[in-house]
């Protein structure tokens, strides 16, 4: 008899995953995709924010605004974002100063004390300073005292060069002299008879009022206007540098505004004293020449004088 024809080999059959463990999969793609996708939206966010506060802050500056963290917490952070203001100003300080050569600096505490107050801190040299922040800033210049000349840094074109350069030049003659009085405080007339000294009691800045232009001043931080009553009843009236002179010019900027004077007035001074005898021999040549040809029409008259004699 014939052997049986083996039987073939059993087959196993691949079996299909379950529906749960595709499911699942599926969900842990579409979990790690939605999770990369909130990292990416959440980095752009945070850029977003910050390149919003470096606007404002250039904002500001060009209107000498004051940048306050209220109007960076309502205009710059978005709601529901966490705390994020330190690690956003200080991005946005990063690309100011890689870019515009400039920073925010807050602003000093404003001085809340009386011309009496002020005197008697300064007889006990002992003046009480507030520690608390104030929470405002300025964009404030980060290049070199040595590069920051009219050359490199030129004064803003709006309204035009030449009234940015005079309001400049004004504010920063008034924070001088308030600077350089006793205790940092000048009365306003001691003020006023300077500035007739200059020619600028009535009107500057291209027929703008003195007044006006003092205002602006103030509304600006850079002086602050003090009045006070005695016990007479008599008002007087004082100005004091105010937190935008301090954090913008401050002393290290009028002593540098002094300096320069100083050795422009010096550069002005030594070529007069080294022409001086220049134009003192060249008068002493004139004179010379004078008297040479006074003396050749003495001798001619002589002459004719001889000549008719022989005659």
């Amino acid at each position: 008899q014939a052997d049986p024809s083996p039987s073939p080999p059993p087959t196993r059959r691949r079996s299909s995953p379950h529906a749960s463990d595709v499911s699942s999969q599926d969900d842990a793609y579409d979990g790690g995709a939605a999770a990369d996708d909130s990292t990416q939206g959440a980095g752009s966010s945070h850029e977003q924010m910050v390149k919003k506060l470096v606007r404002l802050a250039l904002a500001s500056e060009y209107s000498r605004q004051p940048i306050r963290r209220m109007d960076i917490t309502t205009k710059v952070i978005a709601p529901n974002t966490g705390r994020q203001f330190k690690t956003i100003f200080e991005q946005a300080n990063n690309q100011l100063r890689s870019t515009f050569g400039c920073q925010m600096t807050e602003l000093p505490q404003k001085e809340k004390v009386t011309v009496t107050q002020k005197r008697a801190a300064q007889r006990s040299q002992t003046q009480s300073t507030l520690s608390s922040s104030t929470k405002s800033y300025i964009v404030t210049s980060t290049i070199p005292p040595a590069l920051r000349t009219p050359a490199i840094l030129p004064p803003p074109s709006v309204p035009t060069s030449a009234s940015e350069s005079a309001y400049t030049g004004l504010y920063t003659f008034i924070l001088s002299l308030i600077y350089l009085s006793p205790g940092h405080t000048i009365p306003e007339s001691r003020l006023e008879k300077h500035l007739k000294r200059m020619n600028a009691d009535n009107y500057v800045l291209s027929g703008e009022k003195t007044e006006k232009v003092l205002k602006r001043m103030e509304k600006e931080g850079y002086i602050v206007k003090v009045r006070e009553r005695d016990g007479g009843g008599e008002e007087s009236v004082d100005y004091v540098v105010g937190p935008r002179g301090k954090a913008e010019v401050g002393e290290r900027g009028v002593a540098g505004a002094g300096a320069r004077r100083r050795s422009a007035r010096g550069k002005q001074s030594t070529p007069k004293s080294r022409a001086a005898p220049r134009r003192g021999r060249g008068a002493l040549v004139e004179e010379e020449a004078e008297g040479d040809e006074d003396d050749e029409e003495e001798e001619d008259g002589q002459e004719e004088d001889e000549d008719e004699e022989d005659e």
